[in-house]
Parts: structure tokens; C-alpha cells; sequence
């Protein structure tokens, strides 16, 4: 299944760069539009996401306050971008940083289920709120009479791809038994590759326990108010975006609020089929393709796109480097007690 995705993703990627190769002519003006550029609106982007990115810590302690142990703000700032850093440095899926996760926030006392529980729980209220972003961007398009018809095609293939996967995601939530028996086929088939590899398997038993104490922790979050989760995820995409449209304006293009909540949700789309951690290669290549045929000049949409990748995405893996040789120190100097 992982080398069909890889297929799928090299496919992906051939027909971005096919689809690139106009922009490549206006890559001669790229030097012009970045001396041409005010920088202070770069400036408000990285403040507009560090912002967003403390929301994201804020979502993250605040779907783990119910749960046993203790972590403040500032700990988890320093452990989200560790995480994302051995992602990077470890491509699987996400694996990585879920093995992460549950290293770093056990020495904070909180079990492996706690964390794989309330890492799936962020992924839900952010996903949430990204399809309401999508939503909202085909709305404004539509309202403002922008769209074409490749861009209907577009995104209608987003929504029918995020309310199919959340279509499952509740079918198999919706009853225990059910989520069991999936999980266990899972296990098997990751199991057989494991023994392939000489690698150890995970028993049944520790997946059957594992689906027990995801109900554990939901029925322990339905007790808590969920706006508060909603609007810190809001607040994090929200902030996201606009910190990309603060790349825009940098290079003196006023981007339409239409044109960028549908490029945003179009560049997820894409960089969700990527083989390669948080759409490495697929979100820079699409991210100016996309707001190129939503009608930013190319060269524009290629610093833009390049500016907020550097602020967003690589500027936090290289601050998860640092953050990742601190907390590895720590980790060594006062061991874990089991």
C-alpha cells in the first residue's frame, strides 16, 4: 500500500512540475519582486505565526488537562516543533512523531494513550475547521463571480475527499466493536511486514486495549465544553492563513480573501497525497502553481509561496532541531521512571 502512495506521489509531482513549467518563464523577475518587497510585511507573517503556532500549543495542553499529568504552555512550544523536526528526519507517515510525542509527554506523566488520543482529537478539530475554510473559500469565489470551471472541478474534489474521510472516521467511531475489528486487520497486515523486516509485532491485545482507552479518553473529553477546542483550532488556521496573505501583500499583491481560503484548502489537498512528510516538495511546487491560476502573477506567487513555506513549515523544523537536543539532554540527565 506505502509503495502505491509513493507511485501516486511521483505521478503527483510530474504533473506539478508539467503544470509549473509556464511559471518558469517570469522566474527571471524573481529577483526584482523580492528587492521590490516590504519587508515588514514579512515581519507581521512570522508574528501571525508564531501566534498561530502558540494557539496550537494552547489546542494541545487544553485536549490533555483532562488526563493524568502535567504540562504547562512553554513545554509543549518546545515539544510540538520536536516532534515535527523527527518527522522530518524520520519519514513515516507520521509514526515518528507520534512515537515522539509519547516519549516527551510521558516524562510529563501522561500515558501513551492519553497522547495518541489527544494527537488524533487535534488532527479532528483542525480538520474540521479546514473544511469549513475550503467551504468558506468556494462560497467567496462563487459570491464574487471568480471561479472557473477547473476551479469547480478542484474543489469539488476536495470537498467529497474531506466528507468521505469523515464519513469513516464516524462510521468507525461510531461503534467499538467495529473500530476493533479494523484495527486488528491493521495490526495484522503492518504485523506481517514487521516479522518480513525482523522487527518486533504488536500484540492484539495491546491494540484491543489501546481502542478501549481511546473511548476512556473520549468519554472523558465529552465532559469538557468543545467550543473552546473549536476556537483555538480556528484561531491557528485562521492565523495561518492570514499569515500567508501577509506574504502577498509583502510583494504588493492585495489577494482576495476568496482566492486565498480556496488556495489554502487546494494546497492541503495536494500536500495530503504526498509520500513525503507534511507535503514536502508537493505544497511548495503546488502552493504557487495553485495561486498562479487563481491569478496572482507568477513570479509573485512563487516568492510568496517561498517566503511562507521558509516561515511556516522549515523555520519550525529547524527551531524542533534545537528544541530536540535540549529535550534529549533532559531526557538523559533525568531518565524516565517507569
Amino acid at each position: 500500500m506505502i509503495w502505491l502512495k509513493r507511485a501516486f506521489s511521483l505521478v503527483l509531482l510530474a504533473i506539478l512540475i508539467y503544470l509549473f513549467w509556464p511559471l518558469a518563464k517570469e522566474l527571471h523577475n524573481l529577483a526584482n519582486v523580492f528587492r521590490l518587497a516590504d519587508w515588514n510585511w514579512i515581519l507581521v507573517a512570522l508574528i501571525l505565526q508564531f501566534i498561530s503556532y502558540s494557539l496550537l500549543a494552547n489546542l494541545n495542553t487544553t485536549l490533555l488537562r483532562p488526563f493524568k499529568g502535567k504540562i504547562n504552555f512553554w513545554s509543549m512550544m518546545t515539544i510540538l516543533p520536536a516532534i515535527a523536526f523527527m518527522e522530518v528526519t524520520i519519514p513515516s507517515a507520521g509514526a515518528s512523531g507520534l512515537v515522539v510525542r509519547v516519549r516527551l509527554l510521558g516524562k510529563k506523566g501522561f500515558s501513551a494513550e492519553s497522547s495518541t488520543f489527544t494527537a488524533a482529537m487535534e488532527q479532528v478539530f483542525l480538520g474540521v475547521v479546514m473544511g469549513i475554510v475550503a467551504l468558506l473559500g468556494l462560497w467567496y469565489m462563487l459570491k464574487a463571480g471568480e471561479i472557473k470551471t477547473f476551479q469547480i472541478v478542484l474543489l469539488v474534489m476536495l470537498i467529497m475527499i474531506l466528507f468521505l474521510a469523515s464519513s469513516v472516521a464516524i462510521w468507525l467511531v461510531r461503534d467499538r466493536d467495529r473500530l476493533k475489528k479494523v484495527s486488528l486487520w491493521l495490526n495484522h497486515r503492518i504485523n506481517q511486514w514487521l516479522v518480513r523486516h525482523k522487527k518486533q509485532a504488536l500484540p492484539d491485545a495491546t491494540v484491543v486495549r489501546r481502542v478501549d482507552e481511546f473511548y476512556v479518553g473520549f468519554i472523558q473529553l465529552r465532559k469538557q465544553p468543545l467550543l473552546p477546542y473549536f476556537l483555538l483550532a480556528l484561531g491557528r488556521v485562521s492565523l495561518d492563513i492570514a499569515s500567508m496573505g501577509a506574504c502577498f501583500i509583502a510583494f504588493h499583491f492585495n489577494i482576495s480573501i476568496g482566492i486565498l481560503l480556496t488556495g489554502y484548502g487546494l494546497m492541503l489537498l495536494i500536500s495530503g497525497f504526498a509520500a513525503l512528510p507534511g507535503g514536502l516538495g508537493m505544497a511548495d511546487l503546488s502552493l504557487s502553481i495553485i495561486f498562479a491560476r487563481l491569478g496572482a502573477p507568477g513570479a509573485v506567487a512563487v516568492a510568496a509561496a517561498l517566503i511562507y513555506r521558509l516561515i511556516a513549515w522549515w523555520l519550525v523544523r529547524f527551531a524542533g532541531f534545537i528544541s530536540w537536543q535540549y529535550l534529549e539532554t533532559d531526557y538523559a540527565k533525568r531518565p524516565l521512571n517507569r
